[in-house]
């Protein structure tokens, strides 16, 4: 580090004598730019630095490399506005005087944002900076300082300004991690002096004749520059780099860039790459928090036995039977009952055997999925799939149309429609009608978990395929034997209604749930396809209800111009499918849906001020000495929200933690994180809801707290990690959940 800080010393006096007769004008222009000319406020802002750099000259990196200064900037800000640090776009590699340096030229924006409080005054605001930056050319280098400001009103709306779309551009381009990289670091060697030789294995994806790693900046070692490949081929690619300590250790880990392909287009993802001191380097990990093993609240440990797993496994489907999820499905089961009881007993148990097989093969579709996921390398986690937009807004149609049919919009689905069919067969009974229930009762099922279900699930991810494939059976045995055990009980039968006029009334009232299902996953789709899914994909369900109320009139009712009713119903569907699910959705393909606000959170000014988790976030909470609580919750995971309302986002619970000086952090799995999956998965949970307190002591260990929250749990919780002897104190000690 003193050598880099000498050398560009050195350079830099070099270029001043030079130009000694007059201070030389800067060759790079700077400036701020805002994603938005006006914002309310509680609203985040996004924004960037430009750096225009004449021909022949560049700017620096986060990591300057052997030689160089990054760039920064001292903010003037009103008390209102905070910022974030800088995201940084990949640099060039650049050799001058046997010195490499990661540079940018020409131009180059480094995106952050601006946080507005939300008590801030209207009126127009003055946003300034003084930057510095270091500017070189082949021969000269000269420190130089700019100011920055820019104006923002806030006021009751938000406007785009003309530079949002460049800010947008330069956001896609930033480095993002990848879960299924497969990369692996160990040291070759002891050290020689302060400099030791790492070794980086990888699979490269697109051209293994420029695989390269770029270290991120650090005060207790430099990764030099310069790169040596030792292997490259189509499958494998080993690298080597110098490690220079300037601290105390050697590193155990080290985040940076690996890089797919260098020169123009370049492709890399962000890592932390593991180092191994034994010679067998494991894959490439994201940091987690290393403390003792966790105090568990509930039945939350890892199950001893298979037998007890399996147990855990069917308690959990059972209990999937009560959750908010699987509701809409109940009610339309208790109907179907209702149909059956004037039904002979054989085909009664035929029914119930059929849908119970539904929901068999649905976990088993699962539970093939969790398995190709793992081979794969990547980690799978239950309610996955509600982070696939594509699979959301199919379920978001799917379900829309069976509460029309449950209103009686149309009756009989389009032939050859797989969606219709899915919509009628799940809102009939008959064999198929039974089979679809079970299907779609699995899919609400899902997003939802339950006490001992949870560990379960997170048990049997971790063990290998037959193990997964077990207890997905008996999640799926837990959750069917209600209604199998009532179809094999005619006797029971008799305790419901007996069937009438009042039948079509309630399968009516039933659509209403389903309904609010529909608007709920509506909700779901904005976090994963942009505040503009809400209005866009709303007008789709409206041209969508267009069509069937089309169908269920004109072609099944009336027989007169069906032809036309046939034309126009066509016509509907695929002006609704192009037009809007294409055109103002991109559904296939998210990232160009929307500009994602970078997991900013927008806290209720009455509430709990939530900050984003991260694990830097928890250690160094906990190194100030504040007790840390975090939510692992998700918008489309309902007993997540039911928890934050009746438990957590709640008087006694702000109180309890202004007392503490806690620090609140929520960790959003509603989109696809490798980064929380990998701590849920440390945690031994595999799915949402968690939630976890940290006491102060970074040696006390954390505070799982089980599924179901009540207010009481939570606060014993805090209470339990604002004592100084948490860590000795026993796990019962005035926990229970009454």
């Amino acid at each position: 580090m003193r050598n880099r800080v000498l050398m560009v010393f050195l350079w830099c006096m070099l270029g001043l004598i030079r130009s000694s007769a007059a201070a030389p004008a800067p060759r790079t222009e700077v400036h701020l730019l805002l994603a938005q000319t006006s914002a309310k406020p509680g609203d985040t802002v996004q924004a960037a630095l430009q750096l225009k750099m004449q021909p022949g000259w560049h700017t620096y990196w986060r990591n300057p490399g052997d030689a160089g200064i990054a760039t920064s900037v001292e903010w003037q800000l009103p008390a209102a506005i905070t910022n974030t640090p800088f995201l940084w776009p990949i640099p060039e590699k650049l050799v001058v005087a046997k010195l490499m340096a990661y540079v940018y030229e020409n131009e180059i924006l480094l995106p952050f944002t601006f946080k507005i409080a939300p008590d801030t005054k209207t009126g127009s605001v003055e946003l300034k900076g003084l930057a510095d930056w270091l500017e070189c050319s082949d021969t000269t280098c000269i420190p130089q300082t700019g100011k920055l400001a820019a104006s923002l009103v806030i006021g009751g709306k938000s406007e785009p300004s003309p530079n949002a779309a460049a800010i947008a551009e330069w956001l896609a381009r930033i480095p993002k991690p990848d879960p299924s990289l497969v990369a692996s670091a160990q040291w070759d060697g002891p050290a020689q002096g302060k400099n030791r030789t790492l070794l980086i294995d990888w699979t490269p994806r697109i051209d293994p004749a420029q695989p390269d790693f770029f270290s991120y900046e650090s005060e207790d070692y430099l990764v030099l520059g310069k790169t040596e490949s030792l292997q490259s081929d189509k499958s494998k690619v080993r690298l080597k780099k110098t490690v220079q300590l300037s601290g105390k250790t050697w590193p155990s880990a080290v985040p940076g860039l690996l890089l797919d392909k260098t020169g123009k287009d370049p492709v890399a993802y962000e890592t932390t790459l593991k180092i191994n001191d034994t010679g067998a380097a494991p894959a490439a990990q994201v940091s987690g928090l290393t403390s003792p093993a966790p105090i568990t609240l509930g039945d939350n440990s890892a199950p001893k036995s298979i037998w007890v797993l399996l147990g855990l496994a069917f308690l959990g489907g059972l209990i999937l039977n009560i959750m908010p999820c699987v509701l809409p499905v109940i009610a339309l089961k208790i109907l179907g009952f209702v149909n059956q009881s004037r039904e002979e007993p054989r085909r009664v148990r035929q029914l119930g055997i059929i849908y119970g097989l539904g929901v068999l093969a649905s976990f088993l579709v699962l539970a093939g999925v969790v398995i190709g996921i793992k081979q794969s390398g990547s980690d799978a986690s239950w309610g996955m799939q509600m982070q696939n937009p594509i699979f959301v807004v199919v379920m978001t149609v799917v379900v829309a149309l069976v509460a029309l049919n449950l209103f009686g919009v149309f009756e009989i689905s389009l032939p050859g429609s797989t969606l219709g069919a899915a919509t009628q067969l799940a809102s009939r009974e008959g064999r198929a009608g039974a089979f679809y229930n079970g299907v779609l009762a699995t899919i609400l099922a899902i997003p939802c978990t339950a006490p001992a279900l949870a560990v379960a699930v997170a048990s049997a991810i971790a063990q290998d395929s037959k193990i997964i494939i077990l207890t997905f059976t008996f999640i799926a045995l837990g959750l069917a034997f209600p209604y199998v055990l009532l179809s094999w009980n005619p006797k029971w039968m008799k305790l419901l209604p007996k069937p009438g006029a009042w039948m079509e009334r309630f399968k009516i009232a039933m659509g209403f749930p389903m309904l609010a299902t529909a608007v709920w996953l509506l909700y779901v789709n904005s976090y994963l396809l942009g505040q503009k899914a809400i209005l866009w994909l709303g007008m789709f369900l409206v041209l969508l209800a267009t069509a069937a109320w089309v169908y269920g009139q004109f072609i099944q009712r009336v027989v007169k111009y069906r032809g036309l009713a046939y034309g126009i119903f066509l016509a509907l569907l695929l002006l609704d499918y192009f037009w809007i699910l294409e055109g103002k959705l991109h559904w296939r393909n998210p990232e160009l849906a929307s500009i994602s606000g970078n997991g900013e959170i927008a806290n209720d000014p009455s509430g709990i001020q939530w900050q984003k988790w991260s694990a830097e976030a928890v250690e160094q909470a906990r190194a100030a000495g504040h007790p840390v609580l975090i939510d692992f919750t998700a918008v489309w995971c309902l007993t997540c929200q039911l928890n934050k309302e009746s438990s957590i986002e709640i008087d006694s619970v702000r109180k309890k933690l202004k007392e503490m000086n806690a620090v609140p952090l929520l960790a959003d799995f509603t989109a696809k994180s490798p980064v929380i999956a990998k701590e849920l998965k440390r945690l031994n949970r595999a799915g949402v809801p968690l939630v976890v307190v940290y006491p102060a002591d970074p040696n006390a260990p954390p505070i799982l707290l089980p599924e179901i929250l009540t207010p009481s749990v939570v606060l014993n919780a805090l209470e339990l990690a604002s004592s100084k002897s948490s860590s000795q104190k026993p796990v019962s000690r005035g926990l229970s959940s009454n």
